[in-house]
C-alpha cells in the first residue's frame, strides 16, 4: 500500500474518519426518538397514549427521524469508499457496518409501523 503525503490522499485517514463516523449512531439514536416522538406528540399523539397513530402521522413523524438515524452511515460510507478509491479495500468494512446498522433501524421501524397497521 503506498500514501501520498498530500494533503486529503491519505488512504488510512478516510478509513478512519468512516470508523469515527459510526460513533455519531450514539448520538442519532436519542436524536430520532426525540424527533419522532416530538412530531407524534405535537400532532396529538402523545407516547404510550392508548390509540395508535393514523398512517399519516407515523409517517411524517417517522421520516424526518430515519433520516437523522441514517446521517452517520451516509458519513462512513463516503469516507470508506473515498478511502477504497484511493486504494485502501479497508473503507468498506466500516461502510458495510454502518448500513447494516442503519438499514437494521429503517426496517426495524417500518416492520413495527406495519405490525401497528395490522393491529387495528
Amino acid at each position: 500500500m503506498t500514501t501520498d503525503v498530500r494533503r486529503g490522499t491519505d488512504p488510512r485517514a478516510y478509513v478512519a474518519r468512516a470508523w469515527w463516523s459510526l460513533l455519531g449512531f450514539v448520538v442519532t439514536f436519542g436524536l430520532a426518538f426525540a424527533i419522532g416522538e416530538g412530531i407524534a406528540s405535537a400532532l396529538g399523539h402523545p407516547p404510550g397514549g392508548s390509540q395508535p397513530a393514523e398512517l399519516w402521522v407515523m409517517l411524517v413523524a417517522s421520516v424526518p427521524a430515519l433520516v437523522v438515524f441514517v446521517l452517520p452511515a451516509v458519513a462512513a460510507v463516503h469516507f470508506g469508499r473515498r478511502a477504497m478509491q484511493l486504494g485502501d479495500p479497508r473503507g468498506r468494512y466500516p461502510a458495510v457496518v454502518a448500513i447494516v446498522v442503519a438499514g437494521g433501524f429503517v426496517l426495524l421501524n417500518v416492520v413495527s409501523g406495519v405490525g401497528v397497521l395490522l393491529s387495528r
